[in-house]
């Protein structure tokens, strides 16, 4: 049996950017994934300056839970040579990450990209099945990286807002940022279909979450669409 297919989610303190793509990517591995596929595929985020232990930011796991995943478990953790290595596919919060991970493993280039970046690419590329194997899910990571040249970022195009010690509308405008990325990544590679990615996007630009309270205090980071699934 071959290794499992790995992504590595980061951000700064893997309490925000990354803990949101990581609990959503897994839930979709989940839900889009035919059966024999979902043992292959591991999930994982990390942060480059992470209080360890850390629980998931208040209003990202209110926005986490208004998109159909469950946050209430993840802890942060410090990223390591050792998890980009391991990874098949690294996706970063902003460029100066992408810069900081390729300075910790230079020969992670073409399985790391920002997650922007990643879900640009990931709308040129032809709509297919989705995959039965980790082998499958591999080659369409190379794909990614095949056609780089072909969605170039520009100044902040890259970036998604860190809203650690910020007001609720920074973390309104990082799920903006960040949710139709992802849709578009799992579209190519969990089969997410084109609908239900469609979905999302249009929940995150109306959305308000039900976000209250005074801002998180400023750290080292920082409705559900009606598709297949229910909330």
């Amino acid at each position: 049996m071959s290794a499992p297919f790995t992504v590595l989610v980061v951000c700064t303190g893997n309490m925000n950017r990354s803990a949101l793509g990581h609990v959503l990517l897994d839930t979709w591995a989940g839900w889009y994934l035919p059966t024999e596929a979902t043992g292959e595929v591991r999930i994982t985020s990390a942060g480059l300056r992470a209080p360890e232990g850390s629980t998931m930011g208040r209003r990202s796991k209110v926005i986490a839970e208004a998109l159909g995943a469950d946050g209430s478990a993840h802890r942060a953790r410090q990223i390591s040579e050792a998890a980009i290595r391991d990874a098949d596919l690294v996706l970063v919060s902003s460029a100066r990450q992408r810069d900081d991970v390729l300075g910790l493993v230079p020969g992670a280039l073409r399985s790391t990209f920002t997650i922007r970046e990643a879900g640009r690419i990931a709308d040129l590329l032809e709509a297919s099945a989705a995959p039965t194997t980790a082998e499958e899910m591999r080659a369409r990571v190379a794909k990614l990286a095949e056609n780089r040249a072909m969605a170039p970022g520009t100044g902040d195009d890259d970036d998604i807002v860190d809203p650690q010690g910020r007001d609720d509308d920074d973390y309104r405008l990082m799920a903006r940022q960040e949710v139709p990325a992802l849709t578009s990544i799992a579209g190519l590679l969990f089969g997410m279909p084109e609908g239900e990615a469609a979905a999302y996007a249009e929940a995150v630009e109306a959305a308000r979450f039900g976000l209250e309270g005074e801002p998180e205090p400023a750290a080292s980071d920082g409705e559900r669409p009606r598709g297949r699934r229910q909330a």
